[in-house]
């Protein structure tokens, strides 16, 4: 059988403020009255038997309680004190299962539209993890995009991965794209959960040692929840850096899927529905000669006499403006929140 192991710790600072550390992305219903998380849990439930849930402590209700919303209530969970990245909150997660199970892990941010392509995709995938590689999902870029890792295939064989790629500049990106067989490192991945705890303990032994020990100390009568004293000790990792770029049992299936990370304000203006002056569609807008704009708020009436552009985001208690294409530095606002030990990177003050 296969598992989906949904990855929920992020905070999503680039969509602040609709995304705050209580309430981050995953949990926001931006699109059709569903949230990025749920729409998750129903594409894959589609190609997996179960979810497993792995949160921090703070997220639990909140992702309980969408499940319950969509009618998904098998669900197992393993709750983390605190982040150590996604190394450590897999092999946890994978130490709770069967050796053998099929794990399909995946984010719990991201928007797929083609799910035709995915599943077959996936199937794919589910062969080779079956074969006993650790399978990660290439998605072909559409764009020369410098904040995504890639991962270079081997032109000469079938679902071969030559070299991982840092975050390129742009030049770089640009070329990777031309080149066509260069994809975005998706944070997807399928294999068995025993073939993934043997390939951390051989590539990074002390995650391994330290997560088992955890594992072994935590509760775990209907959710297991690791111990904070326990969580502190695993050395923070990505599982990429830890495995996946070490390992000899690594392959790539590109994915041609409609995909994308949600990650910054840009890319929900490429997801959001337009209107003909190619402003996101809102009730509360009153445009005048504005266009091109992303306008987002529900509270109060928004209008824009000659704006092109622009991101503003209104939430009642925060208001962000700014160009378009600058969207990946709002994070840059909630380094400066937390200096000011403001509560609004945190959550919804309403």
């Amino acid at each position: 059988s296969m598992t989906n192991m949904i990855l929920c710790g992020g905070s999503g600072t680039r969509l602040w403020p609709i995304s705050r550390t209580l309430m981050p992305k995953q949990f926001v219903k931006l699109f059709s009255q569903k949230s990025l998380f749920q729409l998750t849990v129903e594409r894959n439930s589609k190609v997996c038997d179960t979810q497993f849930v792995v949160s921090n402590a703070d997220q639990y209700f909140l992702a309980s309680d969408q499940l319950e919303e969509i009618l998904f209530t098998n669900s197992s969970y393993l709750l983390e004190p605190l982040a150590r990245n996604t190394a450590p909150a897999i092999a946890l997660a994978c130490m709770a299962l069967d050796p053998q199970e099929l794990v399909l892990v995946t984010p719990s941010d991201h928007l797929i539209k083609d799910e035709n392509s995915y599943k077959q995709a996936v199937t794919i995938a589910k062969e080779l993890a079956l074969n006993n590689e650790l399978v990660t999902f290439g998605i072909k870029p559409t764009f020369a995009e410098t904040g995504f890792g890639y991962i270079e295939a081997d032109t000469a064989t079938e679902y071969d991965v030559k070299a991982f790629h840092e975050k390129p500049d742009f030049d770089t990106a640009t070329s990777y794209v031309e080149a066509g067989n260069y994809y975005w490192n998706s944070g997807m991945f399928l294999f068995k959960a025993g073939v993934f705890l043997e390939e951390l303990q051989t590539y990074a032994p002390k995650i391994h040692e330290a997560s088992l020990k955890a594992f072994e100390n935590a509760s775990k009568e209907s959710i297991i929840r690791i111990k904070h004293e326990d969580m502190a000790t695993i050395p923070e990792e990505s599982i990429d850096y830890a495995v996946i770029e070490k390992s000899t049992k690594v392959k790539v299936v590109p994915a041609d899927i409609s995909w994308s990370d949600v990650g910054s304000f840009d890319a929900l203006y490429d997801e959001l529905p337009k209107d003909e002056a190619g402003n996101t569609v809102n009730e509360n807008h009153i445009s005048i000669d504005s266009k091109n704009n992303l306008v987002y708020g529900h509270e109060r009436k928004i209008a824009t006499v000659d704006i092109e552009d622009c991101i503003i985001v209104d939430t009642g208690d925060a208001l962000l403006i700014s160009k378009k294409g600058s969207s990946q530095k709002v994070k840059k606002v909630v380094e400066k929140l937390k200096e000011q030990d403001s509560q609004l990177h945190n959550i919804h003050l309403t």
